[in-house]
């Protein structure tokens, strides 16, 4: 095993914080029951304090994930030697792997070891668990050997089954600890106030992250058999004192402050699954605070009869009450409410409605927002087309609103007919359909041509959620939620390869391969109890072909 530090010891703790940051860019259901984290459930979290701002985790044995991408087994391999020369530190995780338990972690436990520094220096914390503890105190030797050949001066001591390694030179966070906390544990610390603190934790003196609801529950929303890497951020630990944080935050403005008031804690967990890059995070907040402000999940039938030859989705609902909800907490911001009150101004004074009264309040169902290839669309689309379909209780009001602007189109010079219940606004100059739009049942379908008109109206040909790549997107995002933002990137690709000189051979070979091997990618945020809600990203990668 090479162990390689960088030549100056204080970017050793901007290593560490590097190396996670790395694994964790690389690697990138409903609420279940709140759990108590059992004893090999990120079992070195035992030494992490409860006040402990920022929390990372990452898999020391990726090989199973990618078992079924193998090719990106060594890019992750790739990305994680890069990262490492770049910090000037070197293992092999191979080595690692020999003795560490399933995952490393890596914790901020001090914000700041030098108040009014220029630059804040966190405490942190390296640990892992350990399944030979004769391998790993020869990593830490190894370690300490290096840290030694760069003029670092270290004491042995023992406090109550602990070895500890302390060095007694350098300046606040650039004096290196290792400890071993008996067969169990092993952990590195970049001052020695931050492993006195594991210390207070693994002797019971003080209360273990394990003990925060909030992260026990991030951790049995989240932590799954396989996850890469997993992330806790402890915004609670920032409003419970401010002061140890106000270094990091000298650069904030007060609203940006302000938003972060009803903030709990922020987790994410990367998985590689056989479908590809699964991302998940959990946001919960104070219970005091409505930040959902009684959004309800979304029905999902609007998006059951999209056609499944889309290239891109965003579906949502509930315009007009989510409107009405945010409202009051933006404009107590005197610059935004000055920016919407022009908004509202400049609406009226090129529409002649009210924002809110005329447009927004009838749009109070589903809605939906999606591009697609349209042969017959306006020539200067070349080839595509795109569709809105709003669902509305408001018929009369939405009709209202659209004849006065069929009538400023007209005005314009736009030509508009009506013919069969359909309407269709038509460019002077080229004499074609910029736009046509009809009702079917509660929905308003506006699209580029009459052809797409009739695909959404009579839900003809193939539908999203039995059409690859979108299935899959759509049947693997956990249900029910908010509304999804989906993207056929197989049919994208189809297309730039049409439409750019050379298709894709122009690019560099990494976004190539990039473009190549994605299929689809999806988001969508979901309720996750009374005070939570969630957000998932998937990436559809398939296999490579074996030859």
């Amino acid at each position: 095993m090479q162990v390689q530090l960088h030549s100056r010891l204080r970017p050793l703790s901007l290593t560490l914080m590097a190396v996670g940051s790395s694994w964790l860019l690389g690697s990138c259901q409903l609420r279940g029951p709140q759990v108590q984290l059992t004893g090999d459930v990120l079992p070195e979290t035992a030494l992490v304090p409860q006040s402990a701002p920022l929390v990372l985790t990452f898999s020391t044995q990726p090989e199973e994930s990618f078992r079924t991408h193998p090719d990106l087994l060594a890019q992750w391999e790739s990305w994680t030697a890069e990262a490492l020369a770049e910090t000037g530190k070197e293992f092999s995780r191979e080595e690692m792997q020999a003795w560490a338990g399933e995952q490393f972690t890596m914790a901020v436990v001090i914000p700041n070891l030098v108040p009014g520094a220029a630059e804040p220096v966190p405490g942190i914390l390296f640990g892992a668990s350990t399944r030979n503890a004769d391998l790993s105190g020869q990593f830490l030797a190894q370690v300490r050997q290096q840290a030694a050949a760069e003029g670092a001066n270290f004491e042995q001591r023992q406090e109550q089954g602990v070895t500890l390694y302390v060095q007694t030179n350098g300046e606040p966070g650039e004096r290196w600890v290792t400890a071993e906390f008996g067969n169990r544990f092993v952990a590195v610390a970049n001052d020695p106030r931050v492993m006195q603190q594991a210390i207070a934790v693994y002797r019971g003196e003080a209360e273990p992250i394990g003990r925060s609801e909030s992260f026990r529950t991030a951790v049995g929303d989240l932590y799954k058999s396989g996850t890469l890497a997993f992330a806790y951020f402890n915004f609670q630990a920032l409003q419970e004192d401010p002061e140890s944080f106000k270094d990091w935050m000298q650069d904030l403005d007060p609203a940006t402050l302000g938003s972060l008031q009803p903030l709990r804690s922020l987790a994410m967990a990367a998985h590689w699954q056989e479908q590809g890059l699964r991302l998940r995070m959990l946001t919960q907040t104070d219970p005091k605070t409505q930040v959902q402000g009684g959004w309800q999940p979304a029905r999902g039938e609007l998006i059951q009869r999209l056609p499944g030859n889309a290239l891109a989705v965003l579906t949502t609902q509930q315009i007009a009450q989510r409107w009405q909800a945010v409202m009051p907490e933006l404009e107590k911001d005197p610059p935004v409410k000055e920016s919407l009150e022009e908004l509202r101004a400049e609406f009226r004074a090129n529409t002649r409605l009210d924002l809110e009264k005329d447009l927004l309040a009838w749009m109070d169902g589903e809605m939906a927002l999606l591009v697609a290839p349209d042969a017959q669309a306006h020539p200067l689309l070349q080839g595509m087309g795109a569709a809105l379909v709003i669902e509305t209780s408001q018929k009369d009001k939405a009709n209202a609103a659209l004849t006065q602007l069929d009538r400023l189109a007209q005005e314009s010079g736009v030509g508009v007919t009506e013919a069969g219940g359909q309407v269709t606004w038509a460019d002077p100059l080229f004499n074609r359909p910029l736009l046509t739009r009809a009702w079917e049942g509660n929905y308003l379908i506006v699209t580029s041509s009459t052809a797409a008109l009739q695909t959404l109206a009579q839900r003809q040909g193939n539908l999203l959620p039995q059409t690859e790549p979108l299935k899959t997107l759509y049947d693997q995002l956990p249900k029910p939620n908010y509304g999804y933002f989906l993207l056929n990137w197989q049919g994208i690709r189809t297309v730039l390869e049409a439409t750019l000189p050379g298709g894709l051979a122009g690019l560099e070979p990494e976004a190539r391969e990039l473009l190549t091997r994605i299929d689809g990618l999806g988001i969508t945020s979901y309720p996750a109890g009374d005070h939570a809600f969630g957000l998932e990203l998937l990436v559809t990668v398939p296999p490579k072909p074996q030859r």
